[in-house]
This record gives C-alpha cells, structure tokens and sequence, in this order.
C-alpha cells in the first residue's frame, strides 16, 4: 500500500449517488452534496483523523493522485481537510 508524507492523507473519493433508493437512475448526481472521502492511509505525523475516517476535504488542495490496484487515492495535506464526519 502507499504511505503519505508527514502531514498527508490518502483519500478514496465517495461517488455521490446515482440511482435513487427506489432504483430510479439520475442523470448526474446531486451537485449541492459535497464530495466526501474516505481516508485510505495517513502520514506519521497526521493527528485529526484515523484511516477509515469520511471526511471532506478540500479537493482543489489535492497534491495529486496515486492509482494502485485499479483504485485512485487523492493526496490532500492535513490541513485541507474542511471536516470529519460521525460514523
């Protein structure tokens, strides 16, 4: 697995919705819902949130993107994650 840097997270991005409970199949996804993440793995020096995590973060902050497995994982600095959800 890829580990960050001191003070960055690795972030899975969490696909919005695309069909309805019902089984209804929308167009585009509620654009007034952010963009949450799951954090994959976490720098050594990472203090506000644990891998598992979701979270919102500042996705233009991004320092870029890491694809292993067929997976792409975010890199976002500590200090652009905005908040952190209860589980």
């Amino acid at each position: 697995m890829f580990k960050p840097g001191k003070t960055y997270v690795a972030v899975e991005l969490i696909e919005k919705a695309k069909v309805t409970e019902s089984g209804i199949i929308l167009k585009s996804a509620d654009p007034s819902e952010a963009n949450k993440g799951r954090v994959i793995e976490i720098g050594k020096d990472v203090t506000m949130v644990n891998v598992g995590d979701i979270i919102l973060p500042n996705w233009n902050a991004n320092k870029g993107k890491v694809n292993i497995s067929e997976n792409e994982y975010w890199i976002i600095p500590e200090s652009e994650i905005v908040g952190v959800f209860d589980n």
